[in-house]
């Protein structure tokens, strides 16, 4: 097994191994997004670990953080993606990102695997600690929609089911938009969400760059909720790998009533089965191995569409730290900030 870095000329087999090996669909690792990243001004490397054939058996995409006053962490969204069937020392990647993290000045290394809980053994072993705190979701809802339509909608719960009903007679129509300028009543919406449930979005500039980069293919699109002449919901879904993935919902607190919200989650699921996806990931739930307070509300409307109320649990944020003063003092910000 040899380390190397990954060009433009291998980009074909990078995407092909991730949506191979990616338990979670691979795009926070595809190609495009660490092409997105770069439109952000983030700099991006691509590691790989590849066979005597030549074939790729691990890869991870790095993205690198830049702070205020000089300072950078690095950081591979749902990373490392392996092939568990080929490999089983990870030393080599691992030191090899550390390398590239030193020689980037970069005060923490941090990784995210989609792992399936009970590989932590494989991060420890290679010096990463558990991580304090998580930014991809710990458990994921995932249900399998190869199911026929009817075994789907015979799967939800009872009050989802009539929700889903209650929006359609209502009238609430909903429209699948690859158009940049409806990211304008997505980040509309999205405002309006952040205000009412107290949390910070990016800002539409993330959204619209990413749509820009992702839309054209069919791998990122809209699904907005009209009623009333009105867009009242839309929901940021992303097709890639095996799996369609709720990303991003909003919605309008004037018209709850007419329950948009539980008809744009079914329309997404009947969608990704039209075209022969096999998992449908409604992102983060609490689960078994993670619980957040704020998170009982949207776990519940989440749980409504599944038979199943437990997660697919991931191993969850690791880290090195490689400069502790600098360390301390970004968590003591990211505790002020709350």
């Amino acid at each position: 097994m040899s380390i190397v870095i990954i060009d433009d000329e291998l980009r074909s087999h990078w995407e092909s191994f991730i949506k191979t090996n990616a338990v979670d669909g691979g795009l926070l690792q595809s190609w495009d997004w660490g092409e997105f990243q770069r439109t952000l001004d983030n700099k991006i490397f691509r590691l790989g670990v590849i066979d005597e054939a030549g074939q790729l058996q691990a890869a991870a995409s790095l993205i690198k953080y830049e702070l205020p006053f000089e300072y950078n962490y690095l950081y591979s969204p749902r990373g490392p993606v392996i092939n568990v069937l080929k490999i089983d020392d990870l030393d080599s990647l691992f030191n090899e990102m550390k390398k590239i993290a030193r020689e980037e000045k970069s005060f923490m290394l941090r990784v995210d695997p989609a792992w399936t809980i009970g590989n932590e053994k494989r991060l420890f072993d290679c010096g990463f600690r558990k991580a304090q705190y998580e930014i991809q979701p710990k458990c994921s809802l995932v249900i399998d929609i190869t199911k026929t339509p009817q075994d789907l909608q015979a799967g939800l719960k009872s009050k989802t089911r009539y929700n889903i009903g209650l929006a359609k007679r209502a009238g609430v129509k909903v429209k699948i938009s690859q158009e940049v300028s409806d990211i304008e009543s997505f980040w509309q919406l999205t405002k309006e969400t952040a205000k009412r449930d107290g949390f910070s979005p990016h800002p539409k500039e993330h959204y619209k760059k990413m749509f820009e980069l992702f839309s054209p293919d069919g791998t990122l699109c809209l699904f907005l909720a009209e009623y009333d002449n009105k867009i009242i919901a839309a929901n940021l879904v992303s097709f890639y790998g095996n799996t369609c993935t709720y990303l991003h919902g909003a919605s309008s607190h004037l018209y709850r009533q007419v329950m948009a919200p539980y008809l744009l989650q079914w329309q997404a699921i009947l969608e990704s089965k039209r075209l022969g996806y096999i998992w449908y990931d409604f992102g983060g739930v609490n689960g078994p191995s993670f619980f957040n307070k704020k998170w009982l509300g949207i776990s519940r409307f989440k749980s409504g569409f599944s038979p199943q109320t437990v997660a697919r649990e991931y191993v969850g944020g690791f880290e090195i730290v490689l400069n502790p003063i600098v360390y301390s003092m970004y968590k003591f910000a990211k505790q002020i900030r709350g």
